[in-house]
């Protein structure tokens, strides 16, 4: 009876590690992941109904990190406990996968270096969703994609903002720039108070930081599309930024209606 208790418990353990690694990669992405957990969270798309938390410390142990394991050769995987053959073929997979991946965009990789290229590369995009959905682009000093994060609500009408897990990602993953986008289903771009509020936050926190932000752009439901960088807004917001750093008395701006 105690083996049946003991075997409960692991299983209540086991789901909720998966959960929780389930819930932060969609949430942050790899970037909020250490070494071991990368390989836990990939050993448990392979392995079903096995908490593979203790496995992926063993594999980290014996090859030294997460390159030495996926590095290794299958033969030498096995011998490790709780490995069994396909564990092993998949974690040889992921580095060939990786190569190949490497070397399919090496020549296509796409760049963004102005807010007029990031409406191109999402509008037909955007034009799918059913729910308002909120996308962070984080950029390379050249421009090139770092991630891409996409967040919904699941709410028809709207989709909420943690503004620390954004400034989160975009330090974890060293960003030099940054792009934020969102769909109105209503198919009118005019940007909420709350778009402008968060838009505003975004250069406060940022600038300080040697984070440039792009753009905000807000996409309808049709082709129409409202840019903060192209209605002059931002620049409002950054002037606004740099007046405060060097003004001691400074006290309020008022942004004109948009």
């Amino acid at each position: 009876m105690a083996k049946i208790k003991d075997e409960v418990i692991e299983a209540q353990i086991h789901h909720g590690r998966r959960e929780n690694l389930r819930t932060l990669f969609l949430g942050q992405g790899l970037a909020a992941f250490n070494q071991t957990q990368v390989l836990e969270y990939a050993l448990g798309l392979c392995i079903p109904r096995i908490d593979t938390n203790p496995t992926a410390h063993r594999l980290i142990n014996r090859f030294g990190s997460l390159s030495g394991v996926v590095g290794a050769h299958p033969d030498k995987l096995k011998e490790v406990a709780g490995i069994g053959e396909n564990a092993a073929i998949f974690l040889n997979f992921l580095k060939q996968f990786v190569t190949y991946y490497q070397n399919s965009v090496k020549d296509t990789k796409i760049k963004i270096k102005k807010p007029s290229e990031a409406i191109g590369y999402l509008r037909e995009v955007m034009k799918t969703y059913s729910t308002e959905q909120f996308v962070l682009l984080c950029l390379d000093k050249s421009g090139g994609i770092i991630m891409e994060q996409t967040t919904t609500s699941g709410d028809i009408n709207k989709v909420e903002i943690n503004l620390r897990e954004i400034v989160d990602i975009v330090l974890r993953v060293k960003s030099a720039s940054v792009l934020i986008a969102h769909n109105h289903l209503n198919n009118d771009v005019t940007p909420s108070s709350a778009d402008i509020m968060l838009t505003r936050y975004m250069v406060n926190i940022l600038l300080p930081l040697g984070i440039d932000v792009m753009d905000h752009i807000v996409f309808g439901s049709d082709d129409d599309s409202y840019s903060f960088h192209d209605q002059k807004i931002l620049d409002i917001f950054k002037r606004e930024h740099k007046s405060f750093a060097i003004n001691k008395d400074y006290e309020d701006y008022w942004l004109p209606d948009i």
